[in-house]
């Protein structure tokens, strides 16, 4: 039997619009907020960190719903496939944001698996992701395989300290 509330038990994953650009923008804002940053740095992060309705046109917005609350936002590129790992295309994750109110619940793992299904029916073998300092161990703890200076996308002398991947391929056989 079904509860009459089951509707509202579980999150739902909606692909988002402009006009849901307020509640991704809102969840980024909640966010930051965590970051163990200082004040200064969080108010010049959000300024880049915002979306514009511009931005539809470039990512798609997964949003994690439960009842009418927004719990967390995950954008990421399906249709710029400019990283390449050997012969198959790697997806950016441009962000992953929890609502400080639903951090350490799950919400992140529920969007990182919406994008890594979404991304392997587009037939991608990775997601890459550049993350935070302080979000590094995240990363790792769901999967996620740090970089070398000389290793994937962005591949340098002088790359961003704190690149990952996560082989598709990988999760699948981790859940054999």
């Amino acid at each position: 039997m079904i509860s009459r509330n089951s509707r509202f038990d579980s999150p739902i994953m909606i692909r988002g619009i402009a006009a849901d650009l307020p509640a991704v923008n809102q969840v980024i804002t909640t966010a930051v907020q965590s970051w163990p940053a200082s004040d200064r740095l969080k108010r010049l992060a959000l300024t880049a960190l915002h979306y514009a309705s511009t931005d539809v046109q470039d990512f798609e917005f997964l949003l994690c719903y439960k009842a009418h609350a927004c719990l967390g936002v995950a954008v990421w590129e399906p249709e710029n496939v400019s990283f390449t790992r050997d012969t198959s295309s790697v997806a950016l994750l441009h962000g992953l944001y929890v609502d400080q109110q639903h951090q350490q619940q799950g919400v992140g793992k529920l969007l990182l698996d919406e994008v890594h299904l979404r991304a392997e029916k587009r037939n991608f073998s990775g997601i890459y992701v550049r993350a935070e300092r302080f979000s590094a161990s995240y990363f790792e703890h769901v999967g996620y395989r740090q970089l070398a200076d000389n290793q994937g996308p962005g591949a340098s002398i002088s790359a961003y300290p704190h690149r990952f991947l996560r082989d598709l391929a990988a999760r699948h056989s981790n859940a054999a």
